[in-house]
């Protein structure tokens, strides 16, 4: 098979691709979703959580706001970016995931000031997912692509 056959056929396939109503979903963002959740219900379901830790790694946390805000917070950003994709509204998205990045970033910090702690890692992971998503929210989707 020559050069020229299989730039063809690479060309059909990529036009086949492009033909199809099927949008790219948003690992990332549906993974920082999904986190922002689990972070909720855990603060949610264990309110002297972060109060009854005996050593000092949530102090920083604690200097910010109480737990039940942080709870909250999470909750919100999760309820931005869930509508947001439901409804497919880019905005909701991106201020959902903004919210998630500058929430992961503090917990980042937070967890970084009692190193080491793989609650820093995680939580930089976490900011790395939800800022890299950020330019991305305008080509992916959980529906059909727009026409």
């Amino acid at each position: 098979m020559d050069i020229n056959a299989q730039d063809r056929e690479l060309k059909k396939l990529v036009e086949e691709v492009e033909a199809t109503n099927i949008s790219v979903p948003p690992f990332f963002e549906l993974y920082a979703t999904l986190f922002s959740i689990l972070v909720s219900i855990m603060l949610f379901a264990f309110p002297n959580m972060i109060y009854a830790y005996p050593a000092r790694l949530y102090d920083h946390m604690m200097a910010i706001m109480p737990q039940y805000l942080w709870a909250f917070s999470f909750l919100i950003a999760c309820l931005f970016k869930s509508v947001g994709l439901l409804w497919d509204k880019d905005v909701l998205r991106v201020i959902g995931l903004a919210m998630s990045v500058v929430l992961y970033g503090t917990m980042t910090i937070c967890y970084a000031m009692d190193f080491p702690s793989i609650g820093s890692i995680t939580f930089a992971c976490m900011t790395l997912f939800a800022g890299v998503s950020i330019p991305f929210v305008k080509h992916t989707s959980i529906k059909y692509k727009k026409e």
